[in-house]
């Protein structure tokens, strides 16, 4: 029998971060670097991205992604101040914009 046929949900296998289950949000992301295109001029329609937007939030999300931090779960957020100035900075900045987010 499939692990999956016996929970109801994925959800009950998201991890824990600090004590709370956070996810990146994509319809954030999408939403933060795309320039609204409905102008008359433009006559191709589509999507545009504001090329800077996408690359801070690409480099921030790096640095999330690819720290090797090492952080004690159960201490909570006490343990945050062990990590790096960039690290913080992007955590801080990415939640402040909405892109990473608390799983309800």
């Amino acid at each position: 029998m499939s692990i999956l046929k016996e929970t109801n949900s994925l959800k009950d296998f998201q991890a824990e971060i600090m004590g709370v289950k956070m996810i990146v949000d994509m319809e954030k992301v999408i939403e933060q670097i795309t320039i609204d295109t409905s102008k008359e001029e433009d006559e191709v329609g589509g999507f545009a991205i504001n090329a800077a937007k996408y690359e801070i939030l690409r480099v921030l999300l790096d640095v999330i992604f690819s720290g090797d931090e090492q952080i004690d779960d159960k201490m909570g957020y006490k343990s945050l101040d062990n990590s790096t100035f960039p690290f913080k900075l992007a955590l801080n900045t990415l939640i402040e914009y909405k892109i990473i987010k608390e799983v309800n």
